[in-house]
């Protein structure tokens, strides 16, 4: 069987990024089954999590991104462009490899797969919740022409989906979501990949949160937040993993607020896993996830977890009050209360790391990749 992903990029060491990894490479060791997966916007940067040789990689260097400050008319011009492009390589690629499952990570590809002339069946699956493309806009741009403009996109993805053969969300609530106006929604979880992992030390005096610096992550609130836990816990730090465009925000924030001692913004780290096993417990600010597989590694790790009840993926990962805590979406006092919680209680943080990482038994790999590659049997069966 011949499987293609398309996907923006696989530079960053995202969570999509990490999981397509993982899926690619563990369908390219199953005989009969080869991959390819084609890039729009590598523009010759590493790919970030290492790759199986067995697998064919296409980068095709359109460059989305570098029009995305462009204004609107020589946005949407440029755009357009590069879009005929894309459909027209995509359309060799599949037709040349002879492909049977087209995967659209809801890349610019999403825009014009359901209607490509060609041979395979089509398959979406969407990391965030229905409107991100709408909340991605308002939380980068603001005003009335940004708000309409996002409510436009997440119609445009809506019709765009209507006609593939499947489309997989992550959580069940996604799943309830887009089955109001659409008949072909499969709900596969993404998994966790990390096998018998040190579990963290709950005694030590640091937390951790993992994830690119951008209006999605919502570090601004994070960091409003702990200049709130700090004054009660000074002797605790936060450390910060990941890059993006907000570093240099999000840096100067923290200075502006004389926190350069208690947040600490680490960059990229090539082992995760040590540096969950070195927190005692793991924070999440964002403003909107899919299912977010930093909670599942840090789960897996044994940690309790405090995180924005966001759309959708924290409650079906989260146990509110057993396994971690569940905060209304935004509240930045509430959620320093929270971490006030588990920094001053030692017992309950011990007991909910304990039962974090039995709930994330429910995100093992070996089922639910047999979901996904009974899904590709029953849609090219004769």
């Amino acid at each position: 069987m011949n499987v293609l992903y398309c996907v923006p990029a696989l530079f960053n060491p995202g969570g999509m990024e990490r999981i397509l990894t993982e899926k690619a490479n563990y369908l390219a060791l199953i005989p009969g089954y080869e991959v390819t997966i084609v890039t729009t916007d590598q523009m010759g940067r590493p790919t970030y999590f290492e790759l199986n040789s067995k697998i064919k990689i296409v980068h095709l260097d359109l460059d989305f991104d570098s029009h995305f400050t462009d204004r609107l008319l020589k946005k949407y011009i440029s755009h357009k462009l590069k879009i005929r492009r894309y459909r027209k390589a995509l359309l060799h690629i599949i037709n040349e490899r002879k492909i049977d499952i087209c995967l659209s990570l809801c890349g610019k590809e999403i825009d014009f797969l359901a209607t490509l002339p060609v041979n395979c069946k089509k398959i979406a699956e969407i990391h965030f919740s229905m409107n991100f493309r709408k909340q991605f806009l308002e939380a980068r741009k603001k005003g009335l022409v940004w708000k309409l403009l996002g409510q436009i996109r997440t119609i445009q993805l809506k019709r765009s989906v209507k006609l593939l053969d499947k489309l997989i969300v992550l959580t069940e609530k996604d799943m309830l979501q887009w089955k109001k106006t659409h008949s072909n929604i499969v709900n596969i979880p993404n998994f966790s990949f990390f096998d018998n992992p040190k579990l963290s030390n709950s005694d030590t005096k640091t937390v951790i949160t993992v994830g690119k610096l951008d209006a999605q992550k919502g570090y601004d609130m994070l960091v409003e937040a702990w200049a709130i836990v700090a004054k009660k816990h000074p002797d605790w730090t936060l450390n910060i993993f990941g890059t993006g465009e907000w570093n240099e925000k999000i840096g100067n924030r923290i200075s502006d607020l004389n926190m350069l001692d208690q947040i600490k913004l680490r960059g990229v780290t090539n082992d995760v896993l040590s540096e969950y096993s070195k927190s005692a417990f793991y924070v999440m600010s964002s403003r909107y996830e899919g299912l977010p597989m930093v909670l599942i590694e840090a789960m897996t790790c044994g940690l309790p977890v405090v995180s924005f009840d966001c759309e959708y993926g924290p409650s079906e990962i989260i146990t509110n009050n057993l396994d971690g805590f569940l905060v209304e979406n935004g509240n930045i006092v509430q959620l320093a209360e929270k971490i006030c919680i588990l920094i001053e209680d030692d017992a309950l943080r011990k007991k909910m790391g304990e039962l974090a990482l039995q709930k994330v038994k429910n995100f093992s790999k070996e089922p639910i990749m047999a979901q996904w590659t009974e899904l590709f049997k029953s849609l090219t069966a004769k």
